[in-house]
């Protein structure tokens, strides 16, 4: 059975050089974004001119980056930049903000959000195309920038205009910052497939996206089990695989946060133990990915408790980014 909540979004601010305004996120977490662009049909890719849109698939960025060790992300740190760090985190959400991304941490580099694609809302993307290419211009070749964070969960049966316009920013990204990493979250079940499963990963797999990576968030302990159900996680690698992504293209999403303060109640905060079993089944799904993601840090409106909260589970990921196997 498909989930209730959505995967819930990185809250960064986005500094652009146009307008900014708040909106909300799916789970009413703000984001300072850009003004959108003029409406425009629901679903049709009208954001992107038609030369950025090449249809060829793209040679593939390389598996890893200088040095080939696996990274670690955490989301919504905020201003706790500084204690995330401290369990060997070493990337982290941000605005294209050249500033921001300079005070990381030594050694830390950006993941920059310029997402809101195909949502469940099917809205124009929260980003025109010229604002997007002029928020990736002024990054362009900074060394401090590991990649940039596309879409969260879009829904290309609902939004049909999705993989169109993420592919038109996978491919501006590799000819204006090559090196650079795209990457996008992808939900699928069978809420988004009309009762089966694969669609959104077949639709959104790297040779129709030309996305470079591809994370992958099945949240497997929830309150209606006293057993986090870990097979979630082995099936959802395998449908991923089978529907397009391949096995160096998969970033794991690792469950940090419950429900139980926040206004609904389906996840739970999982205990060590359970934490750790978790990093095992995606250690042998996917013993060496680009990087892994830890979701969340700071809370959210549908994410209460967290990792800020929890020592315990802090103690595991910070033996799992500093002493890896």
């Amino acid at each position: 059975m498909a989930r209730g909540v959505r995967h819930l979004p990185v809250a960064v601010a986005l500094l652009l050089a146009v307008p900014l305004g708040a909106c909300s996120g799916p789970h009413g977490t703000a984001r300072n974004v850009a003004s959108p662009p003029a409406p425009s049909t629901p679903g049709v890719a009208a954001s992107a001119p038609p030369s950025a849109r090449p249809t060829p698939a793209p040679t593939p960025a390389p598996t890893h980056p200088a040095g080939g060790a696996t990274r670690h992300f955490v989301a919504n740190t905020g201003d706790a930049v500084g204690p995330a760090a401290g369990l060997g985190y070493n990337l982290f959400d941000t605005g294209p903000d050249p500033q921001t991304v300079a005070a990381l941490p030594a050694g830390g580099q950006a993941l920059v959000w310029l997402g809101d694609l195909g949502d469940e809302n099917c809205a124009p993307p929260r980003l025109s195309f010229p604002q997007f290419s002029a928020a990736v211009d002024r990054m362009a070749g900074n060394a401090r920038v590991f990649g940039y964070f596309l879409a969260d969960e879009p829904h290309p049966r609902p939004c049909p205009g999705a993989v169109a316009d993420i592919r038109a920013r996978a491919d501006y990204i590799r000819a204006h910052d090559p090196g650079r990493r795209s990457f996008i979250v992808v939900l699928d079940g069978t809420n988004q497939c009309g009762g089966a499963y694969g669609c959104e990963y077949a639709a959104l797999q790297p040779a129709h996206s030309h996305v470079d990576l591809i994370g992958l968030d099945p949240y497997p302990c929830n309150v209606s089990r006293s057993t986090c159900e870990y097979g979630k996680i082995d099936d959802t690698v395998r449908r991923a695989r089978a529907n397009g992504a391949p096995a160096d293209a998969i970033v794991p999403v690792f469950q940090a946060f419950g429900q139980s303060c926040a206004a609904s109640n389906y996840y739970r905060l999982p205990g060590a133990a359970e934490l750790r079993t978790m990093l095992a089944h995606w250690a042998a799904l996917v013993p060496h990915p680009v990087f892994d993601y830890t979701y969340s840090w700071g809370r959210q409106g549908s994410a209460c408790p967290t990792l800020a909260d929890s020592p315990q589970l802090q103690a595991v990921m910070r033996t799992h980014n500093l002493n890896p196997t």
